[in-house]
């Protein structure tokens, strides 16, 4: 049930602040900042330090309060424990992985402390021998888990019972193909690279894809290469990392290894390390201790896991984490396949991993569609259909600190190492030029890239873009007046940030995304369809699951007093101005900046101009 609008007030400040607190033991906390737009602006002119300190306990007082999780298709198998005892039901994968959970001790033993602490994690051996990060909890805690119908359904039923999940998306053949399609593998280093996940070593993997060992080590080599990976483990760990689905950060990996695995603090401590990468001789460095001690505190960890490798240990590392993040989350959801564009990931400068989707075909007109600030790394079919009949190539580039991409290496970087990313993906992709479709919270990240890398850019397309903070923000919209807030109080923006983005789970999302689209006629109609919602739903979950960080530093960019590039390049630019959102579009601002500029209006369109009039934004960009 939505809570009741705030009362404004004229004297300010104690509004919105009392709400917060108020709220955030049923946690809404961004309820409180949705209903109380209006006052916003008030209470951070008038007490700022004190709206920090709230945002900061809206955020981190119930970290998985409103927080959603993102699971990939096929990684999760559960079953379902009845009042008496005995198995009431179980999916199909369970029953591969583990087969009965009452015949295993490790299983009965979860399901015993389940019952009296609530939830579990632990991990358990699984029918072929292997090891699997699985969790145990009862019906309150299990009902957020992705659960199929059939378990929901018996968890629902009158008694006390207890939920088994087991995660392991290493098993998962269709997901380690993703994977090794995302970093450009071969057909063979793809499948040297899923054989590693689970053999014992490289003559293993190589003798079970049928070639040679110098062929398995020259494939090995060149994966490594393209995925960014020092060495197997290390490969290991981005494979995994990508499989296990865009989760929320598991948190403190230390804790996760002590919880899990049964590691001392000290094991846990040196594990962590080595699960990153390092050696033995790397960690003892890092530590500052001798490297037999952390061999020995690396044996005791593979003596409480069941394995012996240390890639084994770096998979166990990266589920049991996942798994940690998945369960902990008040809600999380499956992401399906999605057919239509394939992601990929390359390995940009000092390591940094940039992920983008590319939407094909190879030999089209490539055409880059700039994401916002919480949407668009996943485009509209009907949009990215329109284009492909214009012969155009359409790609989506992650951003950094934005979904799969990482961070820049500091915030005032933020614009130049977008920029760089961008034009690193060209090379990796063979292409000389792009057109490119700049969208309003990109718009200094894509102008960015046409100052810096201006030979690259061909047709330039501006979708109601954002203007310097010296433009007067008069709109009275709930973003109207958080940009404006924003602005004025830089010192707020990462804290507001994380708190919105642990308000993620579907329904305070929605809510968000209808008070956020509420100014444009044909975005509040868009969302009235249901799939067009759960299509934005997980585009924006999945934007912003791991970090906050980009979102932080592309609005800290503004805050700190950004100004148009004074040499913009490509051959030609168009402005579309939708006059839905009821902005005042300075139309005269972006044509000195762009002179020659076409400019063209759409009177009921907003946000999602390129969702509700697909054919005249590519219309435009035929132009």
């Amino acid at each position: 049930m939505e809570s009741a609008p705030m009362q404004a007030d004229v004297t300010g400040a104690p509004t919105l602040l009392e709400a917060l607190r108020g709220q955030l033991a049923g946690g809404r906390p961004a309820d409180a900042v949705l209903d109380g737009w209006a006052t916003l602006e008030a209470t951070a002119a008038r007490d700022p330090t004190a709206l920090a300190e709230v945002l900061a306990e809206a955020a981190m007082l119930d970290a998985s309060a409103g927080l959603a999780a993102v699971a990939p298709e096929g990684s999760v198998g559960a079953a379902v424990i009845s009042p008496s005892g005995l198995l009431a039901q179980a999916d199909p994968q369970f029953l591969r992985w583990f087969g009965n959970p009452l015949d295993s001790p490790a299983f009965r033993r979860l399901i015993r402390l389940a019952q009296k602490q609530g939830q579990v994690s632990g991990l358990i051996e699984t029918a072929d021998g292997g090891v699997i990060a699985a969790c145990a909890a009862t019906e309150t805690h299990a009902l957020r888990w992705p659960l199929s119908e059939a378990s929901r359904g018996q968890l629902k039923l009158p008694g006390r019972r207890v939920a088994l999940l087991g995660f392991a998306p290493s098993r998962v053949s269709d997901l380690a193909v993703r994977a090794a399609q995302a970093f450009g593998f071969t057909p063979l280093e793809a499948r040297l690279a899923e054989a590693l996940l689970d053999a014992s070593n490289l003559n293993e993997a190589s003798e079970r894809i049928g070639v040679g060992r110098e062929t398995a080590r020259e494939a090995l080599k060149k994966a490594m290469r393209k995925a960014g990976a020092k060495r197997s483990p290390d490969l290991v760990r981005r494979m995994m990392d990508l499989m296990s689905g865009m989760a929320a950060p598991a948190g403190d990996v230390e804790a996760v290894l002590r919880a899990i695995f049964g590691a001392t603090p000290a094991e846990a401590k040196a594990a962590a390390r080595f699960a990153e990468g390092l050696t033995a001789k790397e960690v003892a460095a890092a530590l500052n201790v001798k490297e037999a001690t952390v061999r020995g505190q690396l044996k005791a960890v593979f003596a409480k896991t069941g394995v012996n490798k240390a890639k084994d240990l770096v998979r166990l590392t990266v589920e049991a984490g996942a798994l940690t993040a998945l369960t902990q989350a008040s809600e999380t959801v499956v992401e399906p396949v999605d057919p239509e564009g394939r992601v990929r990931l390359i390995t940009a400068e000092a390591g940094r991993r940039v992920a983008f989707t590319d939407y094909g075909p190879k030999g089209g007109r490539p055409v880059t569609v700039f994401h916002g600030y919480s949407t668009g790394r996943i485009l509209p079919l009907e949009f990215v259909a329109r284009l492909h009949r214009a012969g155009y190539r359409p790609i989506a580039v992650q951003r950094p600190g934005f979904g799969l991409t990482d961070t820049a290496a500091a915030p005032e970087l933020q614009l130049a190492t977008a920029a760089s990313d961008l034009a690193a993906v060209l090379t990796a992709l063979k292409l000389r030029k792009t057109d490119v479709m700049i969208r309003d919270g990109s718009t200094a990240a894509g102008l960015a890239f046409a100052a810096l890398h201006g030979d690259l850019v061909g047709h330039g397309m501006l979708v109601n873009p954002r203007p310097p903070a010296s433009v007067e923000r008069t709109h009275t919209s709930l973003i109207g007046s958080v940009s404006r807030t924003m602005l004025k109080h830089p010192e707020l923006i990462a804290t507001f940030g994380e708190m919105l983005r642990r308000q993620t789970r579907s329904d305070l999302l929605a809510r968000s995304i209808r008070r956020s689209l509420e100014s444009a006629p044909a975005d509040r109609a868009a969302i009235e369809d249901p799939a067009v919602m759960a299509r934005i739903l997980r585009d924006a979950q999945g934007m912003s699951a791991r970090t906050s960080v980009g979102w932080a530093a592309e609005m800290a960019v503004y805050a700190h007093g950004w100004t148009l590039p004074p040499a913009i390049g490509g051959e030609r630019w168009t402005l579309l101005l939708c006059d839905g959102l009821g902005w005042p579009l300075d139309e005269q601002l972006w044509r000195s900046a762009l002179p020659g500029t076409h400019v063209h209006r759409l009177t009921d369109a907003g946000f999602l101009v390129y969702l509700t009039h697909p054919e005249v934004v590519v219309g435009l960009l035929e132009g």
